[in-house]
């Protein structure tokens, strides 16, 4: 039997390596780590035993996934993001988004979350964390 040990990485494209790295660097906290030399353009981040890859597109426009932070612009599909369990209490968290100028929404189904975009359009939670059963 085959049984996957652990989500290892998630890949991005984005459309501005400093955007990124300022944006999950700075503003997400998450630390930056080595990229092997692949040829191409982009960065890795690390959080706990799962990274965070990011691949730059030349040209991309807008990266904007069917899930966008603006529900008007969302009704009846569904999309990816990726999801972060952060520190600190989802006000705090709001009010940091505040200071640095970017959009959110809370989230209002299952459990309290945020919402947000990176700069390329990526759609990203922000939680405090849960715990969940698993299903047998």
């Amino acid at each position: 039997m085959v049984k996957a040990a652990l989500m290892h990485h998630m890949n991005l494209a984005i459309d501005d390596v400093e955007k990124a790295r300022d944006f999950y660097g700075r503003v997400l906290g998450l630390q930056e780590i080595k990229r092997p030399a692949t040829g191409r353009l982009g960065l890795w981040f690390g959080c706990a035993d799962n990274e965070l890859h990011f691949s730059l597109r030349p040209g991309f426009q807008g990266g904007r996934t069917a899930m966008s932070l603006y529900p008007a612009e969302r009704p009846g599909r569904l999309g990816g993001h990726v999801a972060f369990t952060m520190e600190g209490s989802l006000d705090n968290i709001a009010k940091h988004l505040e200071a640095e100028e970017i959009p959110y929404a809370r989230g209002t189904a299952g459990f309290p979350r945020i919402f947000c975009e990176d700069p390329a359009g990526n759609l990203i939670e922000l939680n405090t964390g849960w715990a969940q059963e698993p299903i047998r």
